[in-house]
């Protein structure tokens, strides 16, 4: 496999673009003229010029086939496209392709002039397939990386953009273990307790990270739609409800094994759905915190929610357990 200069100019790599629509076009005459072109290349987005060439905006393929005719394309456009000036780099046309989680991206010249497009595809040459990059990139979010930090090249650049990161969870166990202190006087009576930590942490941080991740999803551009916000959390409420319910009703069964009292399982299992739930409201709400500060919720959304995740679930655990225990 040969390795591409990244430092080249995304010029180098546009190829060009034979189905550009008009903004003062109907979807009607757009879809005509479309078809009496000779359309060789992979189509993934329709982008809309001027009668200058100068890129309006973008038009995707589900709007040119299900919204009125009669509309101009104007009207359904997306207008302020992500593009690419013909002077940048590839490196930095794959960190945008990326970062806005788009399939192709524009190539403009100085005056705004669309000539062409880079798409997924060059990405997926270079580097991997789209699953594994999908994923590799989610999961560089989760820890607190961006694409661009994990190529720092020094040890101590490194070390800079992870351990902020890693402090999250360092202040996350201490907040923990002051807490276990705070109430050890419970823990020495119910030893069962202490050893379903562990699990309850695990089942609340795993919870908290799926709610998140739906978050995500819903703050990937930067406008988005509260009605969809307040519908999605919910749906995904109902979710956590029902795996928080399975969740407690399962461990609590299992406690009841070691003897220790149908109280303590109780606890446990009650103690374990609440934790659950608070903690995925947590998750799910941080990315939306973050977004509405104008904050990059991808990067710092992992370490926060895990952070919360297991100072609430400690707390709301052995609160109860106190409460009704002792």
């Amino acid at each position: 496999m040969t390795h591409t200069d990244y430092s080249r100019p995304v010029k180098d790599f546009a190829i060009p673009i034979h189905t550009m629509l008009r903004r003062d076009q109907t979807i009607e005459d757009a879809i005509e003229s479309l078809r009496k072109r000779k359309i060789d290349e992979k189509v993934i987005y329709f982008y809309v010029v001027d009668d200058n060439e100068k890129l309006q905006g973008v038009v995707p393929t589900r709007t040119l086939l299900l919204k009125d005719p009669k509309s101009t394309i104007g009207d359904v456009m997306t207008k302020g496209a992500v593009s690419l000036r013909e002077n940048q780099t590839l490196e930095e046309a794959i960190v945008l392709l990326t970062s806005h989680h788009l399939l192709a991206l524009p190539v403009v010249d100085e005056e705004l002039r669309l000539r062409g497009a880079i798409d997924i595809q060059l990405y997926l040459e270079e580097t991997i397939d789209l699953a594994g990059a999908r994923h590799s990139h989610d999961v560089f979010q989760i820890l607190g990386l961006t694409l661009e930090e994990g190529k720092q090249k020094t040890p101590w650049k490194s070390y800079r953009i992870r351990m902020p990161w890693i402090m999250c969870n360092m202040v996350g166990g201490v907040a923990c273990a002051v807490i276990s202190w705070i109430f050890e006087l419970v823990l020495a009576k119910f030893l069962l307790l202490a050893m379903f930590i562990p699990l309850i942490l695990t089942l609340s941080e795993s919870i908290s990270m799926q709610s998140m991740t739906q978050s995500l999803h819903l703050v990937r551009h930067p406008k988005i739609s509260w009605r969809k916000v307040f519908q999605r959390i919910f749906i995904e409420g109902r979710m956590v409800l029902l795996l928080s319910s399975t969740c407690g009703i399962t461990v609590g069964l299992i406690s009841l094994l070691w003897g220790g009292g149908v109280i303590a399982s109780l606890t446990i299992a009650v103690s374990l759905l609440v934790s659950i739930s608070v903690s995925a409201s947590i998750g799910a709400s941080i990315p939306l915190l973050l977004h509405a500060k104008q904050l990059d919720p991808k990067v710092a959304s992992g370490p926060v929610v895990l952070m919360f995740a297991d100072i609430i679930t400690t707390l709301i655990y052995l609160s109860l357990a106190t409460w009704w225990l002792l």
